[in-house]
């Protein structure tokens, strides 16, 4: 009977020893989730408070991040390296509703009408270049052009975007008849 007892302990022990191991190896080699959120909040570049976490999860297989977060009625989506904090992915949707679209309208219609032009407020191709080149933080001097044009998308007209830089590469979608940024993407190049 002892002995079914020391080889109950010592498998316990060996249990707790290797669970402490992992959670040390965890620490020591991973960011924490405040760490991956703290590179999101930078990166987003908003208060801390106005922000929501919907999910911060580790993917041990890729040994990086999956992280949701809303800002603004905005859904971002982030692939952040679990070792160093690099940013491999991140893109968002905006998901801003009808109501918000239509106060932005009435904002631009406004802004028309005293610059006495009643016409839509349609921007150029050049226009759109220059908001995702802004949105991404980035020079036109800096990125290699790969594709600049119009398209319709689910029967609203837009303007795709692709460039790259030394490190990412950025697809856009622009509402031609707004300027609102519809969806981003931005990829890491030296992603694994």
């Amino acid at each position: 009977m002892k002995t079914i007892w020391k080889v109950l302990i010592a498998i316990l022990a060996i249990i707790i020893i290797g669970g402490l191991a992992f959670w040390i190896y965890m620490k020591t080699t991973y960011l924490s989730e405040d760490e991956i959120k703290d590179i999101v909040i930078d990166d987003i570049n908003q208060n801390e408070n106005d922000i929501y976490f919907e999910s911060v999860d580790f993917e041990f297989d890729e040994k990086a991040y999956d992280v949701s977060v809303y800002y603004n009625n905005v859904e971002y989506e982030y692939k952040i390296d679990g070792e160093n904090g690099r940013i491999i992915y991140t893109d968002y949707v905006n998901n801003s509703n009808n109501s918000s679209n239509t106060q932005n309208n009435e904002n631009n219609t406004t802004n028309d009408n005293t610059s006495n032009n009643t016409s839509t407020t349609e921007i150029t191709l050049d226009e759109a270049k220059q908001i995702a080149f802004k949105q991404a933080g980035v020079s036109e001097n800096d990125i290699n052009l790969r594709k600049a044009n119009e398209e319709v998308d689910d029967g609203i007209s837009v303007y795709e975007i692709e460039f790259t830089d030394s490190t990412y590469e950025y697809d856009f979608t622009i509402n031609k008849n707004t300027g609102e940024v519809i969806s981003y993407d931005k990829d890491n190049l030296n992603a694994r």
